[in-house]
């Protein structure tokens, strides 16, 4: 990857400006399964049955929402839904279970220690790292062979989420997993995930539309990150924050450690990125209106997507899609339908990702 394309990547993913637009569309049907209980599996990861349904994937513009989203977050920066439009009803078939948390610094741990595997950065001159002296803000975020999974610069235990994992390494740890259990374990759909952080919502956040509610369920860029790293959070919400508001995590958090989404699921938004299957499109919303009149548009219904096409920019990298946002992230920028990309063999100290087991 070369100089110009890391700093894009690292503006795109910790400066955060993405976002969608759409139309009014029918009601959702979602559900996951009323009083089920987690599972646990062999290494104590936790797993969520959902069951299929249907729901909005992307940013709804219609109505001007979006204008809307942009008064209700004044101290955040510009926000772009271009990457996230139009909005459109998907239909998922197949129910699945799904990690409760990200993959935690314990369990890829366990992973490591039966196949003696070395991620990426280990092998490939180390992860992006946070550098707060660094006087660019996107050049506090470089690669550095000091960085990788077990020091990624800060503290972490064994129940904060791994890091400094890429996309390769969360494959081989699925590959390990449901070899071990004889099941399959793999990276969720980005519409998967989707549907599985708006836990049956319509709106911005799994938790509503006010973005300071966001410091009860998720670990964003706050009055702590601020404190601890004057200027990081630049353009964010987090600029007018205090020391002791917000969340409370400079940097990751244990996961779990806020409130579950409706369907029980914890750290959807912020804390890291996550990886998910599909390869990334950037106009992949808008294909599926291709040759579809506009009046005819609210009838389009996508059946279990799942993007591994190689388009043009394939040439240059194997991109794949990041959802949910990080802790480097403002509020605006975790927010339901937020999408982002990096080469499948990129790890930083913001992204790890969670798991699904496939339902027999």
């Amino acid at each position: 990857m070369n100089g110009i394309t890391m700093r894009r990547l690292v503006r795109f993913a910790c400066c955060l400006t993405l976002a969608t637009s759409a139309f009014a569309l029918r009601p959702v049907r979602a559900c996951a399964d009323d009083g089920a209980k987690p599972v646990v599996n062999s290494i104590g990861m936790k797993l969520a049955h959902i069951a299929a349904g249907e729901y909005q994937r992307g940013f709804d513009t219609s109505n001007r929402r979006d204008h809307r989203f942009h008064l209700a977050h004044p101290y955040s920066n510009s926000q772009n839904f271009n990457l996230e439009s139009p909005a459109h009803r998907v239909t998922l078939g197949k129910p699945f279970e799904i990690g409760v948390t990200e993959v935690t610094v314990g369990q890829f741990r366990q992973f490591v220690a039966a196949t003696d595997y070395k991620t990426d950065a280990e092998r490939l001159g180390g992860a992006l790292g946070c550098f707060p002296d660094e006087r660019d803000y996107v050049d506090r975020f470089h690669k550095s062979p000091e960085i990788t999974w077990k020091a990624p610069g800060f503290a972490q235990t064994d129940s904060h989420p791994v890091v400094a994992v890429s996309w390769n390494d969360a494959q081989k740890f699925c590959e390990w997993l449901s070899k071990r259990e004889a099941a399959r374990y793999r990276l969720p759909s980005e519409a998967e995930w989707e549907y599985a952080c708006r836990a049956g919502t319509t709106t911005w956040y799994s938790w509503g539309e006010k973005p300071d509610d966001a410091y009860r369920h998720a670990n964003v860029a706050d009055g702590a990150l601020e404190a601890a790293q004057p200027n990081t959070t630049r353009f964010q919400r987090a600029l007018r924050l205090g020391a002791d508001e917000g969340d409370g995590a400079v940097f990751t958090s244990p996961t779990a450690s806020y409130a579950a989404n409706p369907w029980g699921l914890h750290d959807m938004h912020g804390n890291v990125w996550e990886w998910c299957q599909d390869r990334w499109s950037a106009d992949l919303y808008e294909r599926f209106f291709d040759d579809v009149p506009r009046q005819q548009r609210k009838d389009v219904v996508v059946r279990d997507p799942l993007f591994l096409d190689k388009t043009d920019q394939h040439q240059y990298g194997d991109w794949r899609v990041m959802r949910g946002g990080a802790w480097t992230c403002a509020p605006a920028s975790v927010r339901s339908s937020i999408r982002t990309f990096a080469e499948a063999a990129d790890a930083a100290v913001y992204t790890g990702f969670r798991v699904v087991r496939e339902s027999p």
